[in-house]
């Protein structure tokens, strides 16, 4: 089998990529940070903050 090593590159850049959103995900949920855009305020939030701390 020959590499075509412009593909391979492109995917190894997709795959460095996706492993930073994921780990900044974890850090930021063992952090107690949500993911949710109300800036904290889960009260006024429409959406409730599904990931609100207990």
């Amino acid at each position: 089998m020959e590499w075509n090593w412009p593909t391979v590159i492109v995917l190894a850049v997709i795959v460095l990529v996706v492993a930073a959103i994921v780990t900044g995900w974890v850090i930021n949920k063992k952090k107690g940070k949500s993911s949710c855009s109300c800036g904290g305020s889960c009260g006024a939030c429409g959406m409730n903050c599904s990931g609100k701390k207990k």
